[in-house]
């Protein structure tokens, strides 16, 4: 169970969430009184990093997280919601099959994506500390 203080036009308010945030309804507990409430995951944008010399991509406009199938070979997608915990390649970087590209922490659990072929890295589309969703592209070739 998580709990915060929320400050909200000047009052302060004590919230316990006590469900499963990743559920599309939660209980939460605000100042005693429990509540039900719809819950809605956010996509952050961040701005990318491209590779030396290479002008970052303009942010498109907020759009539904892709599945992974729904992507190219160039990108490179997270397998499974969570945390990233460190992103262990840099634009400009070469990388060869089964190098090790990001740790998602998820469950408590550190799993590492790795390689699945050769290349450069060109655009890096998260920052270690963020919330990935299940598809949502971590990073993308230059080549």
């Amino acid at each position: 169970m998580k709990a915060y203080r929320i400050t909200l036009d000047g009052r302060t308010f004590q919230v316990k969430v006590l469900d499963d945030p990743r559920q599309d309804e939660v209980r939460v507990e605000v100042d005693g009184e429990v509540f039900t409430v719809g819950v809605e995951p956010v996509v952050e944008s961040v701005a990318p990093v491209a590779a030396e010399g290479a002008p970052a991509p303009a942010p498109a406009a907020a759009a539904p997280t892709p599945a992974p199938a729904a992507t190219s070979e160039k990108t490179v997608t997270a397998p499974l919601p969570g945390i990233i915990k460190s992103i262990l390649v840099r634009p400009g970087q070469q990388v060869q099959f089964n190098d090790e590209l990001v740790v998602i922490e998820a469950m408590k659990m550190d799993n590492v994506i790795r390689a699945q072929r050769a290349g450069t890295i060109g655009t890096i589309f998260v920052t270690e500390g963020r919330q990935v969703a299940y598809g949502e592209p971590l990073l993308e070739y230059a080549d």
